[in-house]
């Protein structure tokens, strides 16, 4: 008990800080907020919470982030929930003082009220509902209270919600594990989806009968990817369109049976291959996703290869790997590291083409704002990620930031202001936090070497191994040397940040 009393007090105690930190972070500290002019790109005052709750400073959340070790998408949304647990949920923001709930727990009830776009009156009637129960019933108990509750508070913004959900179907993946798998995510249609894992089923079986003994777990994934080729599954298909396992209803699936594949089988009529269902008014109709047979696939006069989807995949490794067929590689979109062999069955049935990473010393300077093509793709390749901490978002198409502004030749700009030393890709929020935040500093002192300073004065460096915070008050002893002990044993790198500490 005195641990888990300790426990709600520490996360209590982040909360209560979280809530200060927006509090002097309000709208009223932000520059021509009352002129209603802010030029593009500023900072600008945001309402976080929902309704009834006050807007704060945009970029608020980004040193708040930092300051927490995490990003500042985190860091938002923790504001979001303090500002509706204050002004939204009064009842519950007391039982937290008062020991009597978990955060996480009203953190889910605020974001649950919130996303329902209930009003400021509407969230009171729910916190006064719900908050008794906190503590008191199953987490799975309290969940359907905080929803009964919602839907009670609004019943036609319910249905609408219902009717939207409708529109929000979608197919998604996650991140990749350490061996290369990576998660397939769909919300869609019953019907669609029955039909798909359906096939799915009968390609399962064919591979069975063709001589593939793995689970039928991992079938199912492999005809899955050989649903992403329709030539080869239309040529499957046809083949097998008339053999089905002996005593076996076409739509069972394959680990539903014990069928042997060595056993020839005897050919189905077609009408077997879709049932009628004994009390559906149109016989016709399938009796698993209802609606009436497709016909059976004819051979099409066209080339299977033009059937293929196109890709490129980017994948970056030694010439040594490939020679000794061993090693590591990294894959992009999300895929990451993969073993030799694994990129060899990503692009066992590709069109391959190999272009060689290209290197940064080759790189020339130019005058020009626009980073070059070959400039451009160097540093993608070499920074994958957001240089703003803990950000790492990576994407193909960031922001490429000039750690010093540049100045057009035009107007006494410095020739060679785009080169590879002063660049780096940014999330697009990072970038104007950087470009239009007050208060905060940034310099790159050596390539891919990023020092960051905080309105509040927070030290960070973020370089190939990550993020690394440096505290308000850097140890100067080994990074600002007086001129009489500088020596060789110095790198630039700790001359250059002892020369920026010294200039704050």
């Amino acid at each position: 008990m005195a641990t888990q009393t300790e426990l709600r007090e520490r996360e209590l105690r982040e909360l209560v800080l979280a809530a200060q930190w927006v509090k002097i972070h309000n709208a009223d500290t932000l520059p021509n907020q009352t002129t209603g002019r802010v030029p593009p790109g500023t900072e600008r005052a945001k309402q976080l919470g929902g309704d009834g709750t006050p807007p704060v400073a945009e970029f608020a959340c980004a040193e708040l982030g930092m300051l927490m070790g995490t990003g500042f998408i985190t860091a938002e949304n923790l504001m979001r929930d303090v500002l509706d647990l204050e002004h939204r949920h009064p009842l519950m923001w007391q039982a937290l003082h008062a020991g009597e709930a978990r955060v996480w727990k009203a953190r889910k009830v605020t974001h649950l009220v919130h996303a329902a776009g209930l009003s400021h009156e509407q969230a009171h009637r729910v916190d006064a509902h719900v908050t008794p129960y906190v503590d008191t019933l199953s987490w799975s108990a309290f969940l359907d209270l905080v929803e009964a509750k919602i839907i009670e508070a609004d019943p036609e913004a319910a249905e609408a919600r219902r009717l939207a959900a409708a529109m929000g179907q979608f197919v998604a993946t996650g991140q990749s594990n350490e061996f290369g798998l990576k998660t397939l995510i769909a919300r869609a249609n019953a019907g669609d989806v029955i039909f798909l894992v359906g096939m799915c089923d009968r390609i399962a079986q064919i591979l069975l009968l063709k001589g593939d003994t793995a689970p039928v777990g991992v079938r199912r994934v492999r005809a899955l990817g050989i649903l992403a080729n329709p030539a080869q599954a239309l040529a499957l298909l046809q083949e097998f369109a008339e053999v089905v396992p002996e005593g076996q209803d076409p739509d069972t699936p394959v680990a539903e049976t014990g069928m042997d594949p060595e056993v020839e089988q005897e050919p189905v009529n077609e009408g077997d291959l879709h049932p009628s269902q004994n009390d559906a008014d149109d016989p016709e109709l399938c009796p698993t996703c209802l609606g009436r047979p497709v016909p059976d696939p004819r051979p099409m006069n066209v080339d299977p290869d033009k059937l293929r989807p196109r890709a490129v995949l980017h994948v970056r490794t030694s010439e040594e790997a490939l020679r000794a067929g061993t090693g590591v590689a990294y894959c992009e979109n999300g895929v990451g590291l993969i073993t030799v062999e694994q990129m060899k069955e990503f692009l066992g049935h590709c069109a391959v083409t190999v272009k060689p990473m290209l290197d940064l010393r080759d790189q020339i300077p130019v005058d020009a704002y626009e980073v070059p093509t070959a400039m451009r793709e160097s540093l993608r390749l070499s920074r994958p990620a957001s240089v703003f901490p803990y950000s790492h978002t990576r994407s193909r198409n960031p922001d490429f930031d000039h750690t010093v502004p540049f100045v057009p030749v035009g107007l006494g700009g410095p020739p060679g202001q785009t080169r590879v030393e002063n660049l780096g890709p940014m999330v697009r929020f990072g970038h104007r936090v950087k470009t239009h935040g007050r208060g905060w500093r940034h310099r790159q002192p050596s390539p891919g070497v990023y020092l960051w300073r905080t309105p509040h004065g927070y030290w960070f460096r973020v370089d190939h191994d990550g993020t690394h915070a440096l505290g308000r008050d850097p140890d100067r002893t080994a990074a600002n040397p007086t001129a009489s002990s500088a020596s060789a044993s110095t790198t630039p790198l700790e001359r250059a940040f002892a020369d920026l500490i010294a200039a704050s």
